[in-house]
């Protein structure tokens, strides 16, 4: 497998990944609602499941992220984005971090808290830099001004009154692992690296 081949894998498989385990482990705590509860729920403290989540949900997504970031920036030869794009993966991967729901000023409330903010400054940073990227490519290059497109229509949802700020939250996540699976077959499909 090529270079370019396991950064697409890895983005595929976090891109599959991350929707199917937030449906698995939904459904295995009768108390979460995906209308009502936020993603960092399943992981907090005292969560049924919130080992096995933080550690699939979180870190092992997280970790598939950051390799597909890295092999992303690496695939366009530039260095800012390979940086921007694997900090992306190794904070979503540090939200395995659990919060407690009780104490949201303890020091894993503040760290899981601040981690999730990061991945989306660092996603959103990375994806300006690609659209001027020019061996991104066309295909790459779009991909990343839809996504910021699409980033700023979720911003925009969230402080709404349309959707509640679960049913939001989702759709953002939407917005950042559809871009993620999108680019990661673009990169499975790119010639050999």
């Amino acid at each position: 497998m090529t270079r370019n081949q396991t950064a697409g894998f890895s983005g595929v498989a976090a891109g599959v990944g991350f929707p199917i385990l937030l449906i698995l482990f939904a459904a295995l705590d009768p108390d979460y609602h995906h209308g009502t509860k936020a993603v960092s729920e399943l992981g907090v403290v005292g969560a049924d499941n919130a080992l096995a989540w933080n550690l699939t949900g979180f870190l092992g997504i997280g970790m598939l992220l950051a390799g597909f970031g890295w092999g992303l920036g690496r695939s366009v030869e530039d260095r800012f984005t390979v940086g921007m794009l694997t900090l992306f993966g190794l904070a979503f991967a540090a939200t395995a971090i659990p919060a407690d729901m009780d104490n949201l000023r303890s020091p894993g409330s503040i760290a899981h808290i601040a981690a999730s903010q990061l991945v989306f400054l660092f996603w959103l940073v990375g994806l300006g830099r690609l659209m001027f990227v020019k061996r991104a490519g066309g295909l790459v290059r779009l991909l990343a001004v839809l996504g910021l497109l699409l980033a700023v229509g979720s911003i925009i949802l969230r402080g709404s009154d349309l959707l509640s700020p679960a049913w939001a939250q989702r759709v953002t996540f939407g917005v950042v692992f559809g871009w993620v699976l999108a680019n990661g077959i673009v990169l499975w499909r790119r010639p050999a690296a």
